[in-house]
């Protein structure tokens, strides 16, 4: 008996090692203090916690309905088009917009509609960054993407926004001048087209002239595969003259090789990218 009560304590005594090891490597994240669990569910995407994870237990569910949880969103591209097509897509990221009630700083969302964008600036009057990805009416079905009015409707209503980002807009960007109007903070702006610009091609100073007019306080200018000239590019540096980032890679209808303008970019600019730069 001695013998077996001695067994049976050594077994307890290993099986408690055995939790305490398993407890050191993996710890019980219900346990974790709130501040550091919501910032790893910010990581875990806010459609995620939309979907499902605000459902496992009582304590992520109300970090998930505290407004300062959706002061950052990231919405990104949907694994499928049929999550577009059903609306899935923009269900969700309005409700985490709605989530934000109005706490909203900072946006990234991939295919915005008109619908979502109307959320963003109802609820972004401290809206500090916005990132829209894939703004094209053609985007995949007609009644995705943007207009030069609805950005322009948006923009009246976002007065602190100090970052704009563009990624692979078809639309026409005509509304830049009435944006950096609407937006007189804009420091940040970032407009990355698609398709590659070859030398040769029809060249365009319409966004440049709108960018020099409209927004001079702009620090960081990023123009990737835009059919600018140097016309444009002079303007820019004329018009924004606190600009000490500017990346124009892929901008082939640039010539600053050897000319008073590749000179003044770079005694103006502290940080420059030309058209052939990777």
């Amino acid at each position: 008996m001695a013998l077996k009560s001695v067994s049976v304590a050594g077994e307890v005594s290993e099986a408690r090692v055995k939790e305490t090891t398993i407890a050191a490597v993996f710890p019980n994240w219900l346990d974790l203090p709130t501040a550091v669990t919501a910032n790893i569910l910010q990581k875990v995407g806010h459609v995620d916690v939309l979907k499902s994870v605000q459902f496992v237990c009582t304590g992520w569910h109300c970090i998930s309905m505290d407004p300062l949880f959706w002061r950052t969103i990231c919405v990104t591209a949907p694994k499928t088009y049929l999550d577009l097509v059903v609306g899935k897509h923009g269900f969700y990221a309005i409700k985490a917009i709605n989530r934000s009630c109005s706490q909203l700083e900072d946006i990234s969302i991939a295919y915005p509609t008109a619908s979502i964008l109307r959320h963003i600036s109802n609820s972004g009057k401290n809206l500090r960054r916005m990132r829209l990805e894939r703004c094209s009416p053609n985007s995949f079905c007609f009644y995705f993407g943007l207009s030069n009015r609805e950005l322009i409707e948006a923009a009246k209503k976002l007065p602190l926004l100090e970052e704009l980002e563009f990624l692979h807009p078809d639309v026409s960007m005509g509304c830049l001048e009435t944006i950096g109007q609407s937006c007189p903070l804009l420091k940040v702006l970032k407009i990355i087209k698609k398709k590659k610009n070859i030398r040769g091609t029809e060249c365009d100073d319409e966004e440049a002239f709108h960018i020099a007019k409209s927004m001079p306080n702009l620090r960081h200018l990023t123009l990737l595969r835009n059919r600018l000239t140097n016309a444009g590019l002079l303007a820019i540096l004329n018009g924004c003259s606190h600009l000490d980032f500017l990346d124009v890679r892929g901008c082939f209808n640039l010539d600053l090789e050897d000319t008073s303008l590749g000179k003044s970019c770079a005694a103006q600019i502290k940080e420059l990218r030309l058209p052939h730069d990777i």
